[in-house]
């Protein structure tokens, strides 16, 4: 039992672990609060039984033993005790290119991530999709001018929420650190550019994502308009989109996506409301001067793989305004370079990985260490169930032992496991990454070079020299 200033709640005991599922923390987001920025909960009576896993926001592959709802804002809590220690808390925001993924997945629980530590985890659901991130201010008018933000302020309201509450569940208000991977690295970075995030965490993990998604609102009135002509509604009857059913916004959502990369659809926006400059000027500022981040991204995000005789170059224009929009031109010149030194189905692989995310995380990396933010950069290198891919971290990281290249990695793989739970727990409970099995981990500074540490079976330092990225490409990946 623990007490909330809501109310009461009950959770269970699984393993070694108190977990409290499916808490809300906010109104459900329907009928006049679509598209509407989160209100808190109303106090319930008696005792919340926090037994059983909240919906998950909807979205496109849906698994039969979850629920899906568009009232879906809620969190889990995986405590070792509830009492008053003040323990290290874990805000952990799921991947899924804002548009799948929930807080119940097996890379989001707290028994694959903590694992017993003296530590409290946090992971929070938010709106996905058009219902997140649908910017309407230039259709609806002002009521709607942040509406493209609504993912983004579920995910500070529940920032909010644990900062009021965690004392109770055995964690520390003053010790909270933004974890997130994919969409989730993205909301995290987006987080540390919010204004009104600030103070509310005092550290931050960012696994292949930065800024990148953050968008201006021209870009994000054009895309929006994507999704409202697949619904056939125009500037004059846009309004109906407040009340048709959630699935059919959804169907259209999906539909949009033939015009747009699905990993850049959806993403914050610059609405002058919650985000009123670009992450690069807030940086500058100084406002994240002597904040904590671990950041980096993985070898090769996107799989090169084998050389695939059936490649038709011809599309590769088309793929890359499909992703980028109109910084298409620029990356179809570095295209044609890197077709030099390999074959255009790996040269296209290559330059996703580096635009898609290298860039990013570099880029971002490298500004927060000029403005004095602590930064401990790495790259993800190691082959072990699958190729150091997207996301082929997350199995070791969270300990999900398994034979499908899905699902887990085998047991042979476990001392890599160890090797990057106990970095990232050391980050979290002491500020700075480190394992007994990794060379001495500096933290990157903003000088000629800055230190990366490579993870793999045998890992490194590198000196990683600062023009290793491409600084004439926007931090905005995609523009229209």
């Amino acid at each position: 039992m623990a007490e909330t200033i809501y109310g009461k709640v009950n959770g269970v005991k699984e393993r070694d672990m108190l977990v409290f599922k499916g808490i809300p923390y906010a109104e459900p987001p329907v009928g006049k609060l679509r598209f509407k920025p989160p209100v808190h909960p109303q106090p319930w009576v008696g005792v919340l039984q926090a037994d059983t896993y909240g919906n998950r926001a909807i979205q496109k592959h849906e698994q039969d033993e979850a629920s899906y709802s568009e009232d879906c804002l809620n969190l889990n809590i995986w405590t070792p005790a509830v009492d008053n220690k003040k323990r290290p808390v874990v805000f952990y925001l799921h991947g899924g290119g804002h548009v799948e993924g929930s807080n119940s997945d097996g890379f989001a629980t707290g028994q694959g991530l903590i694992r017993g530590r003296e530590v409290v985890m946090v992971s929070v659901n938010y709106r996905l999709g058009a219902l997140g991130y649908l910017y309407l201010g230039e259709l609806l008018g002002k009521e709607y001018a942040d509406s493209g933000n609504c993912g983004l302020q579920d995910q500070l309201l529940a920032l909010e929420w644990v900062r009021e509450n965690i004392a109770a569940f055995g964690g520390d208000p003053e010790r909270i650190i933004l974890m997130g991977q994919s969409a989730g690295a993205k909301s995290v970075a987006a987080l540390m550019v919010t204004p009104k995030a600030q103070g509310l965490f005092q550290g931050a993990i960012v696994q292949s994502g930065a800024t990148q998604c953050i968008r201006d609102t021209g870009t994000a009135a054009k895309l929006a308009n994507y999704v409202l002509a697949e619904l056939e509604l125009d500037p004059a009857n846009a309004k109906n989109i407040l009340t048709i059913p959630a699935e059919q916004l959804l169907e259209a959502q999906v539909k949009a996506f033939e015009r747009i990369s699905s990993s850049h659809l959806f993403g914050p926006v610059i609405d002058g409301v919650l985000l009123k400059e670009t992450p690069e000027s807030f940086i500058a500022s100084g406002k994240l001067e002597h904040l904590p981040v671990l950041i980096g991204y993985a070898r090769d995000e996107v799989p090169i793989g084998a050389i695939d005789p059936a490649f038709d170059e011809s599309t590769v224009a088309d793929v890359l305004f499909h992703t980028y929009g109109r910084s298409a031109d620029y990356l179809f010149e570095r295209y044609k370079e890197l077709c030099k030194q390999m074959h255009p189905s790996m040269a296209l692989s290559n330059l996703q990985t580096q635009y898609l995310y290298g860039n990013a995380s570099l880029s971002f990396t490298q500004q927060l260490a000029e403005h004095g933010s602590e930064v401990w950069c790495y790259r993800w290198d190691y082959t072990g169930h699958i190729p150091p891919q997207h996301a082929s971290e997350m199995a070791y990281l969270f300990n999900v032992t398994g034979a499908g290249d899905d699902d887990g990695y085998t047991p042979q793989h476990g001392e890599m496991a160890e090797r990057i739970n106990d970095s990232w727990l050391s980050f979290i409970i002491s500020g700075t990454p480190a394992s007994p099995q990794l060379p001495h981990w500096p933290p990157y500074s903003s000088g000629e070079s800055g230190c990366r540490m490579h993870l793999d079976k045998e890992s490194w330092l590198e000196q990683l020299p600062v023009d290793a990225y491409d600084k004439d490409f926007p931090m905005q990946v995609i523009k229209l």
